[in-house]
């Protein structure tokens, strides 16, 4: 038996079927999907895209900072030096995805400061130091690269920036250094480079050490001079050569071995000079007004001046940290020839002199 449907009846079966879903849906708010092909079996309803980009430029990142001088031990500990300068060098490992190449070594800068003081302003020899171009990158050793948690060397640079910490640098135990690295702008186009920097801040401190020093010159000469003649004035400057406040202490004995001199203040080809005869006084304000015998003995037992000398403050030029001493010496009858004797300027550090001028 074969079985006829007009079209018309078959249009209005599928017309009721969807007026049917549209009712169902407004009055029990069920929603009825699906797809209903009719006649193709080739239809594509759906299409998928893979998106893709190339990042050619990947940020810089500091993963760890070191600071040191010249000796290693003890590790994070500056040393001073006396009347000079000492290299601190502030050293960053960096990885870059595109190449320890990709720094750009005059762009690194760095800071080497006193933790909390403002590095907005001008640097300062006591607390503040800066290099704005270090200029110095190169591709970590492979053994540099692993001790940081880098398997590939060639994305690692290691950069140093180095400064040179002066002698009256304040001691302390908060210096950090703060390290600033840019990159090239990697593979990009050049008219289009985007340079990406990183910054950071060591996350330890670094102690610098208190230096005492004491610096004068060597020869103290009073020229040719005749039996019973008082010497002119003799200044004799000395000079904080370090970080930390002392007091001038003095002492003297005669030629240049103790056990031998320890009696008087100078010996001679023929004879000696004993002590009262070798006298001095404290101050630049004193230069052109001593009289000998106002001025002080110097003797063969150490003496505490009480003449302070702060530490160098000012970069600029010299202040309260030099001062001077003025000498003269009466020859006395029956010595002859050469004299010489030996003066130690010393130094007392104000925590430990009974008096210590602020």
């Amino acid at each position: 038996m074969k079985i006829r449907i007009k079209k018309k009846g078959l249009e209005n079966l599928v017309a009721g079927v969807l007026l049917f879903t549209i009712f169902i849906t407004l009055f029990f708010g069920v929603s009825i999907t699906g797809n209903l092909v009719l006649g193709n079996d080739n239809n594509v309803t759906n299409n998928t895209v893979l998106a893709r980009v190339n990042v050619t430029n990947t940020e810089p990142n500091i993963t760890s900072i070191r600071v040191d001088d010249s000796v290693s031990s003890p590790a994070d500990t500056i040393d001073l030096t006396p009347f000079d300068a000492t290299i601190v060098t502030c050293n960053a490992t960096v990885f870059d995805y595109n190449g320890w190449q990709d720094i750009d070594p005059n762009e690194t800068r760095a800071d080497f400061h006193i933790q909390g003081i403002d590095t907005s302003g001008a640097t300062d020899n006591n607390y503040f130091y800066q290099n704005t171009s270090c200029n110095s990158c190169r591709q970590a050793t492979s053994a540099e690269a692993t001790a940081d948690g880098h398997s590939d060397s060639s994305m690692v640079a290691i950069c140093d920036c180095k400064f040179g910490v002066q002698y009256y640098a304040n001691s302390s135990s908060s210096w950090v250094c703060n390290i600033s690295v840019t990159d090239s702008g990697g593979t990009q186009i050049p008219s289009l480079k985007i340079n990406l920097s990183d910054n950071e801040t060591s996350d330890f401190t670094v102690t610098v050490t208190e230096l005492l020093a004491i610096n004068t010159s060597t020869l103290l000469d009073y020229g040719n001079l005749s039996v019973t003649e008082v010497s002119s004035e003799v200044v004799h400057n000395v000079s904080n050569g370090g970080n930390t406040a002392f007091n001038v202490s003095l002492r003297g004995y005669g030629g240049t071995n103790e056990s031998i001199g320890t009696n008087s203040t100078m010996l001679c080809e023929l004879g000696n000079i004993s002590f009262g005869n070798q006298r001095y006084a404290l101050g630049s304000e004193l230069i052109g007004s001593t009289a000998f015998g106002t001025m002080i003995n110097l003797t063969n037992q150490t003496v505490n001046t009480n003449m302070t000398l702060p530490h160098r403050v000012d970069d600029a030029s010299p202040g309260r940290d030099q001062n001077t001493t003025v000498w003269r010496l009466e020859v006395p009858l029956s010595v002859g020839g050469i004299c010489n004797g030996t003066i130690i300027f010393g130094a007392i550090p104000c925590g430990t002199a009974p008096i210590c001028e602020s």
